[in-house]
């Protein structure tokens, strides 16, 4: 069995006071960041789970649109819900539009 870790980022708003775009450098850092972002936020869970393969995807997408897109592979989208987190619209797309089972988890 496989998980597949999904953590979508938007770029920072700066980026759009930039005249000429995003200069390449600057985009890598910032994925780079997200990168250990979710590198470090899957640590523990590696360590107590040391036998379970983990695929890490960071997309560069709105959190909706980077787990539907996902759903076509998958066979469960587990997602993780916190009251007024303002993760109630990501929610429902993903309800509404996901291509597998979507189970909601308090946390």
């Amino acid at each position: 069995m496989r998980l597949h870790a999904v953590h979508a980022w938007k770029l920072p708003s700066c980026a759009a006071e930039l005249p000429f775009g995003i200069p390449e450098v600057d985009r890598g850092a910032w994925e780079d960041h997200e990168v250990q972002l979710l590198a470090d936020m899957l640590r523990p869970w590696r360590a107590k789970y040391p036998g379970l393969r983990v695929l890490e995807d960071v997309a560069l997408f709105a959190p909706a649109h980077a787990l539907i897109r996902n759903s076509a592979s998958a066979a469960l989208v587990v997602v993780g819900r916190r009251a007024g987190s303002g993760s109630a619209g990501i929610t429902r797309s993903l309800l509404r539009d996901a291509e597998c089972p979507v189970a909601v988890l308090p946390w």
